[in-house]
Order: C-alpha cells, then sequence, then structure tokens
C-alpha cells in the first residue's frame, strides 16, 4: 500500500484524501462552486457564468458531470460506515476519471467553437484539468486511497 504515517490514518484506520486529491474532487465539481458563487453575487453573477460557460448547454452538463465529484466529497467522510457510501468511495476513482474525461470532452468542444481563439479563462481551466487528469492517472496515493479497507459497519 505504500510508505505511509499514522497521521495519513483518520480515527477509523483508512487512508486520509491527501491535499491534491480534495482539489480534484473540487476542480471536478467547480461548476457547481461557481454556480454558487455566482447566486451569492446577484449583480455580477450573470458576468461571471458567461466568463466560464459562455454557453449554458455547457453550463447544465458541467452541473451533471460535476455531480459525482459532489457525492465522492459527501461520501469520504461517511465511507467508514459501509454500505452504499463504502461502495461509492471503492468505484470513486473510476467515476471521477469518467468525469474529468468528459469535462475534457467539453472544454476541447468550447475551444473548437470559440475557433481557437484565446481567453485566459478557458485557457487557465485546461492547464488545470490537464494536472487534475495527470494525479488522477499517475498517483499512488490517489490509487491507495480509493482500494478497498474492508471496513465494516460501526455497531452502535
Amino acid at each position: 500500500m505504500g510508505h505511509y504515517t499514522f497521521d495519513d490514518f483518520d480515527q477509523h484506520g483508512q487512508l486520509r484524501p491527501g491535499f491534491w486529491l480534495l482539489l480534484v474532487l473540487l476542480f471536478c465539481a467547480k461548476t457547481w462552486l461557481l454556480f454558487v458563487l455566482s447566486a451569492a453575487s446577484r449583480q455580477n453573477g450573470a458576468d461571471l457564468m458567461a466568463l466560464f460557460y459562455p454557453d449554458r448547454q455547457g453550463f447544465y452538463f458541467g452541473l451533471i458531470l460535476g455531480l459525482p465529484a459532489l457525492a465522492l466529497l459527501w461520501a469520504q467522510g461517511q465511507r467508514h460506515k459501509g454500505g452504499f457510501n463504502s461502495r461509492l468511495w471503492q468505484w470513486g476513482r473510476p467515476l471521477l476519471m469518467f468525469s474529468w474525461a468528459a469535462h475534457l470532452v467539453l472544454q476541447l468542444n468550447a475551444v473548437y467553437l470559440s475557433h481557437g481563439q484565446f481567453h485566459w479563462a478557458p485557457a487557465l481551466v485546461l492547464m488545470l484539468s490537464f494536472w487534475a487528469g495527470l494525479y488522477l492517472f499517475k498517483s499512488q496515493h490517489c490509487k491507495a486511497v480509493f482500494e478497498s479497507t474492508g471496513a465494516q459497519p460501526e455497531q452502535p
């Protein structure tokens, strides 16, 4: 499983998701974060949404594709209970990879629709997306976190 210290495990004996994995989860749920931020800033919300999602259809797809990341953010704190939470967490890496790949297709489609014109916001998101994908595919810690630990539900 790798070389980890006692501090890398939670009180239930499961490997904690690292800082980078949490950032990747938040990055995959970025449409939801943007939605909350735009709702909070009522005057500039529409401008903020138009900057990242000029196409409404891309925004709706982003919301749908962010659901696995939101579910995994929730399940990571509940995985010690077993049952559905534990099974969802075990399928987390493939779900996250699928969500990442679909987001990448949406981003590349947006570049195609803009005829390759350079804009800072989509370029930054595309670069961060490539880094997130590299982390998902190469990180041993990411693989180890999603492995089955055989945790049983706690008895009351």
